[in-house]
């Protein structure tokens, strides 16, 4: 047992699929991995192991950072040692190691359940095991479906370029691998599908692995379909499945899957009240999902990206003045999410500048008497579904529903805005305060490249603090002498090709299928 479990830690984090990394120099072809598996112990190991690495690598940090820090809502400060500099200032290249780290890190998540789905099929069909242990079986079996279809998606989301002309272009989609070759054959490489494909088989994925789930909530439990669960439930899927279906403007499924979640009664969006202390202490009542982490184990810097220590007068990156204008009275996210820094240290002098503090470290993950800037993983909200469920409502098509994209739209503010008197909207009017809200309320969670993208929106990044000047808050106008002058100004036209990340030229050199393949303009 002692090796099967050193077999385990080999597979989570060296096998990498069809993809370049160290495939070619290590020989797998001497190991027999048909028996790793064989028992309801080692499948409770290997989906322990998939939760760590989904917390660990896709909860949050540079997926999180790097598709907003990109786009417009943040500007780089002039001492920022030039840390995520390669995407504020949209000098994005395949060569790039951190983006590259991204790209093999997700194909590691794909990897492992591919190695895990054909053996725990196995166990499934096998006939040894009691009516309830194969409804766990195949509750395993859907939670690597899913981990393996959240990478999908996110590779979807910022590797291709989602456009209803080229459905059926080759070479455009994914690379989509569904078997573990653990071998340096170049040969069992995949090049890209179509972008039909990938989201059929992104689809057909969380489909199936919902249906594996509801059969375990009906039958053996159902506790991981409530608030601030450290397991996958049904209504992940669908949660992930609205998000999909959001990315391809498909509303009708959007909305349909959105309301599910919504409707199902199990979750609710987190009062005014209550608002700031869910991002401190990881627990609310519209959180599906919570990535398991304690004392020193598990927790994330998500924060740290942003601002630099825990001393409150270092920053990297800062709000833009449009940002924090953009929340009006009594709106609780403003001092959730940011913090005056009194005085702001910036290349030894000081300045005064709000910090975006929304992930400000949860004391209970703390190891001592200092803030370790921890916070634990919260990939799924429930006020992200009434900003899909609005969305697709507002959007044409025969779901379009201006009363419901009103009322889903009224719901959330009534929940952030304390005072909120609801307002009706119609047209364009209320698809671009739809859109205002889902900038305002996902800051910093990843979406901003993806919806600006979906929106066909370019933008001019602009700081905006000279806008202070004269005005009773002086003192933040004179950022302006230190912020990056690359990044300020920086614009993008809606059609620009870094709207979509390249393929790291270590895939394109080792991968012949790829050849061909890489995405326009790199």
């Amino acid at each position: 047992m002692k090796m099967k479990k050193l077999y385990f830690g080999l597979l989570m984090s060296a096998a990498v699929m069809t993809t370049s990394c160290d495939m070619d120099t290590t020989n797998y072809g001497v190991i027999d991995q048909s028996n790793y598996i064989e028992t309801m112990a080692d499948c409770q190991s290997f989906i322990n192991g998939i939760y760590v690495h989904f917390r660990a690598k896709t909860g949050g940090g540079y997926y999180w950072f790097y598709p907003d820090v990109q786009m417009d809502q943040f500007i780089g400060l002039s001492d920022n040692g030039n840390r995520g500099g390669v995407m504020s200032l949209g000098q994005i290249q395949p060569g790039d190691t951190d983006l590259a780290n991204i790209y093999y890190n997700l194909f590691i998540q794909v990897n492992d359940a591919n190695y895990f789905l054909p053996r725990v099929e196995k166990l499934i069909e096998s006939g040894n095991f009691s009516e309830s242990d194969v409804y766990t079986l195949k509750y395993y079996k859907a939670t690597a479906m899913f981990s393996r279809a959240y990478a999908y998606w996110y590779m979807l989301d910022k590797y291709v370029n989602y456009k209803t002309a080229d459905l059926d272009a080759p070479g455009k989609g994914l690379q989509l691998e569904t078997e573990f070759h653990p071998s340096g054959d170049r040969a069992t490489y995949v090049g890209r599908s179509t972008i039909r494909e990938s989201v059929k088989f992104i689809t057909d994925e969380l489909t199936e692995a919902y249906n594996l789930m509801k059969e375990y909530e009906e039958n053996v439990s159902s506790a991981y379909c409530n608030p601030n669960a450290d397991r996958f439930s049904s209504y992940l899927c669908e949660a992930l499945h609205a998000r999909v279906a959001l990315l391809t403007q498909d509303y009708a499924t959007a909305a349909a899957k959105a309301e599910d979640v919504i409707n199902s009664g199990n979750y609710g969006l987190t009062a005014a009240a209550d608002y700031a202390d869910m991002w401190v202490n990881d627990s609310g009542d519209e959180l599906l999902f919570v990535a398991s982490a304690e004392k020193g184990v598990g927790g994330q810097s998500i924060g740290v990206n942003y601002y630099t220590n825990n001393q409150k007068n270092s920053s990297d990156y800062i709000p833009t003045a449009s940002v924090l204008n953009s929340y009006g009275d009594g709106d609780v996210r403003f001092d959730a999410f940011f913090e005056l820094y009194a005085p702001l240290e910036v290349a030894g002098e000081d300045y005064y500048a709000y910090a975006f503090t929304k992930f400000p470290g949860n004391p209970a993950l703390n190891t001592g008497s200092t803030n370790s800037m921890l916070n634990k993983g919260k990939p799924f909200r429930l006020s992200e579904l009434y900003l899909i469920a609005a969305e697709a409502y507002a959007s044409d098509g025969a779901q379009k529903s201006e009363t419901k994209a009103n009322a889903y739209l009224n719901a959330l503010r009534s929940a952030r805005i304390e005072g909120y008197t609801e307002q009706n909207y119609s047209g364009a009017a209320l698809l671009n305060q739809v859109r205002t809200e889902r900038g305002k309320e996902l800051i910093g969670e990843g979406f901003r490249l993806s919806d600006l993208r979906r929106w066909g929106q370019g933008f001019t990044r602009e700081a905006g603090f000279d806008v202070f000047m004269g005005s009773a808050v002086e003192p933040l106008a004179y950022i302006m002498d230190v912020i990056t002058t690359a990044g300020n100004n920086l614009t993008y036209q809606p059609d620009d090709y870094r709207f979509v990340w390249p393929i790291p030229t270590r895939e394109m050199q080792v991968n012949p299928q790829l050849a061909g393949q890489q995405n326009p303009r790199y």
